[in-house]
């Protein structure tokens, strides 16, 4: 078979840091920079003072479930590592699973079979999955895992076995600006190398890696029949996997039951394939080091005799990697409901492709693509890890460099961009709509407050993909079929846009309308897109007025926090109000209309002082969950948006109130969200923390978060929801009954608000450090607001129909 040439990657790519060899060599990496030369490994730095023999170290820290290919709502693989259920971040002994893990309860558990072994001198040792469950005849050796370490866009686990060490790396792109082809691509890479141990390298050794995966990624249903075929070309090789019977448009357990699964590699000198029986032809591999290209034609169902797909290539010291791609590719990807002259009334439902169709026609074109680019790739990881790790860093310290990196392949991951088609069938690239799935919570597509949370992550790495994400919500409402003066809820449910025609989306009208227009002023401070703002402001404008009318003291109704239950008079849901008309001023004067500007700053300005006198406690220490509930409490996270857009709207007591505030009611884990309960929400302390006054108050967030993240008693995708006693679920001790999970989220991207800020701010003018340095005062004072002159706020949530 034909020998690609594939640019050869020194392990110089991990930048900064280096895993820690001693066990094995003190040479054991080469890193080709004299700036490494009197640094102590770093790449991974225990979390604890020694190790066990076989004992891995995890750096930054240890994740309740490690991405693996995080790419897609649809291509969504972790390791799950927690203590409810978890393995401990190993990544063989455990299969990969699709992102739900447990929750709820799976008969086949969400499993994505993908195995790896890899063959040095004669003696086969399991590295990635479960293989060895089976008899495969190895005499299920493992290879001894000593290290692991996170990026933003990586997972890299080193490895040791037959006395070679070696990397097995998972890299899903992000933060390719301005590329959407690139950023588009329904692939996340694996690949193998052989680690410099410079001169006790041993020519000598024969190594081969075999790696596989299985029919599970045909469907969420494993009863269902399977088919698969291997598409071999000059320059790749790729299997093929699907549903026998693809329904379109549906899912079973969360998974796309249409599209194909890919698994993929070079074709390079020495390169066998097989398909069958998984223990059979992993067999094969233990007992002759290659596979014999015979191919499985008996198609049956997922769960009968669970057929593989695998590839075994030899690799060499100081040589390429090994390189896999695994990816998902639906043809279409959603349908969404959209309106045209030739449309019946009540709109249609329109098919939309993601948008690398605009440049690969054919599947196969973007496998190869895909592949060959894999040294461009690592490279542009190389330089988003490195800027984010270093912003991070400068902003927020290690902690923040550990919660920004583990958030966002997952922010990203429940993102699509997608085209349309002209009247011509052509893939049209003007047509852009960019859709995200809720996960977890529910399946909602688009949901605007969950948009919200996620938007400072699409804010840092590229303003473009909030625009794309804003636009679908726009394009709906203006539409006129939404009937509602709010802003809708939802698009429907993913990967089906079907809108809320008859306006019975879930009930946010406050909450929502002021989401939309705290992220457009966002959107428009970073790009200046001047003909964009124009085209929305009338639909702005409609959502404004609402705001005026229903903001100040909100109804009884729903905020993002809905599993908290509905509330009148919500102090944080009122602010965020008050924040959006102000956002709509700034945007009604960047359009030139400045007597409409001027007019709602006027009403932001009265409202924020009402707002003031009714939020405040009696103390006048903090503000109030509800303005009639006196003893109450919340995490005023909506401050945040007042101070990233440079309102200055918000009176600068409030902002030293809550700074000062916040610590008094932290339990070990972090700031509940309110006083009703002690949950707390990840991205909305984040939130909290880039609103912070002090660096002691913002560092108090950070270190919290990563606290609880190295309590390790949670096993999936960053849950964002989660006790601040226990650092667990809800529902698992006596602090509360309700069980939930909230995991595998885009809100996570909430967690990049501080980043978000620093970038804002560079735009917008604002020099020097947000936070201080605020030595606290002996007596518990605290900085007040003025206290209320108000008589007492009734319940008023009959004010307003909802």
């Amino acid at each position: 078979m034909k020998f690609n040439t594939l640019n050869c990657l020194s392990i110089s790519f991990l930048f900064d840091s280096v895993f820690s060899f001693d066990r094995i060599s003190p040479h054991a990496i080469d890193l080709h920079s004299k700036k490494f030369e009197s640094q102590e490994p770093l790449l991974l730095k225990p979390n604890k003072p020694s190790l066990a023999a076989n004992e891995s170290s995890f750096y930054p820290l240890l994740p309740p479930a490690i991405p693996l290919a995080v790419v897609s709502p649809y291509l969504s693989a972790w390791l799950a590592t927690g203590k409810e259920g978890g393995n401990g971040g190993y990544l063989a002994g455990r299969w990969a699973q699709f992102w739900p893990i447990q929750f709820p309860p799976s008969p086949h558990n969400y499993r994505l079979g993908w195995a790896g072994l890899i063959r040095i001198n004669g003696l086969t040792y399991e590295f990635m999955g479960r293989p060895n469950d089976d008899y495969i005849g190895n005499r299920h050796q493992r290879a001894v895992q000593r290290g692991f370490r996170y990026t933003s866009t990586r997972s890299i686990f080193e490895f040791e076995a037959g006395g070679v060490a070696f990397l097995v790396t998972f890299l899903s792109p992000i933060g390719q600006k301005g590329d959407l082809v690139r950023q588009t691509l329904p692939f996340s890479y694996m690949s193998v190398e052989l680690v410099d141990q410079g001169h006790l390298n041993r020519v000598q050794d024969e190594i081969v890696v075999y790696t596989d995966i299985q029919a599970d990624w045909a469907s969420g249903d494993h009863s269902v029949g399977a088919i698969w075929s291997l598409q071999s070309t000059n320059q790749s090789l790729s299997y093929h996997v699907s549903r026998k019977d693809p329904l379109k448009f549906s899912e079973q357990a969360e998974y796309p039951e249409w599209g194909e699964a890919i698994y993929a590699t070079l074709n390079v000198d020495g390169l066998t394939t097989a398909s069958g029986v998984a223990a059979e032809i992993r067999s094969q591999f233990v007992a002759h080091g290659q596979l014999d290209n015979n191919q499985d034609k008996n198609y049956r169902k997922i769960s009968d005799r669970t057929a593989a797909f695998g590839f075994s290539v030899p690799i060499q010291h100081g040589a390429r990697p090994a390189v896999f791609i695994v990816g998902h590719v639906r043809d279409p990807y959603v349908q969404s409901l959209e309106v045209a002259k030739t449309f019946e009334k009540g709109g249609k439902m329109v098919e939309r492709w993601g948008y690398w169709r605009t440049k690969f026609n054919k599947t196969i074109d973007a496998i190869q693509f895909s592949l060959k680019d894999y040294a461009n790739a690592v490279r542009i990881a190389e330089q988003t890890d490195e800027s984010l790790e270093n912003d991070a860093r400068r902003l927020g310290g290690d902690d923040y460099v550990a919660i920004a990196s583990l958030s966002a392949r997952q922010a990203f991951g429940a993102l699509e961009i997608t085209i349309g088609k002209d009247s011509d069938g052509r893939y049209n690239p003007a047509d852009i709509l960019a859709f995200q799935k809720e996960i977890s919570s529910n399946g909602d597509m688009s949901t605007v407050d969950v948009l919200f949370p996620q938007f400072p992550a699409l804010a840092y790495i590229d303003p473009a993909l909030l625009k794309y994400c804003l636009e679908p919500i726009f394009k709906y409402t203006e539409s006129g079929l939404y009937p509602n003066q709010w802003t809708v809820h939802d698009l429907g449910r993913y990967p089906n846009a079907t809108g809320h025609n008859d306006g019975k989306d879930e009930e946010m009208p406050v909450e929502e309308a002021g989401n939309m227009l705290i992220m457009a002023l966002a959107y428009y401070q970073l790009s200046k897109d001047a003909a964009w703002l124009t085209s929305h402001l009338k639909i702005m404008y409609q959502w404004s007025s609402f705001l005026v009318k229903d903001g100040l003291v909100p109804a009884t109704q729903l905020s993002t926090d809905d599993f908290a239950g509905k509330l009148g008079n919500q102090t944080n849901l009122a602010l965020k109000a008050i924040v959006g008309i102000a956002a709509m001023s700034e945007l009604a004067h960047s359009a030139g209309q400045n007597d409409e500007g001027s007019k709602l700053r006027a009403v932001a300005e009265d409202y924020v002082k009402k707002w003031t006198e009714f939020a405040q406690s009696k103390t006048g220490k903090h503000t109030k969950l509800a303005y009639q509930l006196e003893d109450s409490w919340g995490t005023l996270y909506n401050l945040f948006a007042d101070r990233l857009l440079n309102l200055k709207l918000v009176p600068q007591p409030i902002y030293e109130g809550q700074d000062e505030f916040y610590p008094s009611v932290a339990n070990e884990f972090g700031v509940p969200l309110d006083s009703r309960h002690t949950w707390a929400k990840t991205d909305w302390q984040m939130f909290a923390a880039g609103a912070a006054v002090s660096t002691q108050t913002r560092d108090l967030f950070l270190n919290q978060l990563v606290k609880y993240l190295r309590a390790n008693r949670v096993n999936a995708g960053f849950p964002d929801l989660y006790e601040t006693q226990t650092a667990e679920y809800p529902g698992r001790s006596n602090t509360s009954t309700w069980k939930i999970e909230f995991i595998n989220r885009p809100v996570v991207g909430g967690h990049f608000s501080i980043l978000a800020l620093d970038k804002l701010n560079q735009v917008n003018g604002v020099k020097g450090n947000p936070f201080r340095n605020i030595k606290k005062p002996d007596s518990d004072s605290g900085a007040s607001v003025p206290k209320k002159t108000n008589p007492e706020i009734k319940d008023v949530s009959s004010k307003a129909k909802v």
